[in-house]
């Protein structure tokens, strides 16, 4: 069960469901959209301190170690350190002469305190809470279906089979089995269902919720097809965002813990005109 990285999945959705109860507790404008932002910015004070300096780095590595991707953990030069222990003598002190080799890339969990604060600020407060719910569970979702596809079942298609390579593989007779890099076809379907699931725990056919800037109300329908639009999306947010080398793209966007809350909410404030 280690390929499906449950600690993190386990920890993005607990998070999620611990802002999701203070959305109800404290008001999430202003007062939550300000104590987000100061905790969005501690956190990214936290992410400089650990890349310029080591005692730091070990201290977060040590208590969030295994809840972060290979690229958000960053390497520091041991050489001089390796080789001074060769002859014997003591290597030196933590963060003394020592250079990074590589620096950790911004935590996924900044991105998603990120997302969460924009939304709190673009958004009336049950879209906000929309968009919440849909990252806290589709993401996670889409990232065990398909390590389970994959790893487990042995069987995966990614999109880059799908749409890249069925042909080539077509002309050269093999079966399009192979497991290959990149976002898989299972995952983004289950995230589909699960944010078109999460549309109605907050949106039956009519309901009403209240804006950010005043008390007055407002009358919101999600049609079915609406529903499948908004799963749709937040499948692709969730497929393309922090990918390198994008077919057809030819960029990286950002981490999908921000595109997604921002998709979610947009696409619900298009479909129904608000």
């Amino acid at each position: 069960m280690l390929g499906l990285h449950l600690s993190r999945r386990i920890q993005h959705a607990a998070t999620g469901f611990i802002l999701l109860l203070i959305s109800y507790i404290i008001p999430p404008y202003p007062i939550g959209f300000i104590l987000l932002s100061i905790a969005t910015a501690a956190f990214y004070h936290l992410h400089w301190k650990r890349v310029h300096d080591e005692t730091w780095d070990r201290w977060y590595l040590d208590r969030f170690g295994r809840l972060l991707r290979d690229h958000e953990r960053g390497e520091w030069d041991d050489a001089a350190a390796t080789a001074l222990k060769d002859v014997g003598t003591k290597p030196p002190p933590i963060n003394h002469g020592r250079q990074r080799i590589s620096a950790p890339a911004l935590p996924g969990a900044f991105y998603f305190l990120l997302g969460t604060t924009l939304s709190t600020l673009l958004f009336p407060v049950v879209v906000a809470q929309t968009s919440l719910l849909i990252l806290s569970i589709a993401d996670p979702m889409a990232g065990i279906v398909g390590v389970w596809f994959s790893e487990y079942l042995n069987w995966n298609i990614t999109w880059n089979q799908l749409l890249f390579e069925r042909r080539q593989r077509r002309r050269e007779g093999s079966k399009l089995r192979s497991i290959g890099d990149g976002p898989s076809v299972a995952g983004s379907v289950a995230c589909a269902i699960t944010s078109i699931l999460c549309t109605y725990v907050y949106f039956s056919s009519i309901g009403n919720y209240s804006t950010t800037s005043d008390a007055s109300r407002h009358s919101i329908s999600l049609s079915f097809h609406s529903r499948i639009c908004i799963g749709i999306m937040t499948a692709a947010a969730e497929a393309m965002s922090g990918r390198n080398n994008l077919p057809l793209v030819g960029t990286v966007l950002v981490d999908d813990n921000l595109t997604i809350p921002l998709v979610v909410g947009s696409l619900i404030h298009w479909l129904n005109g608000v």
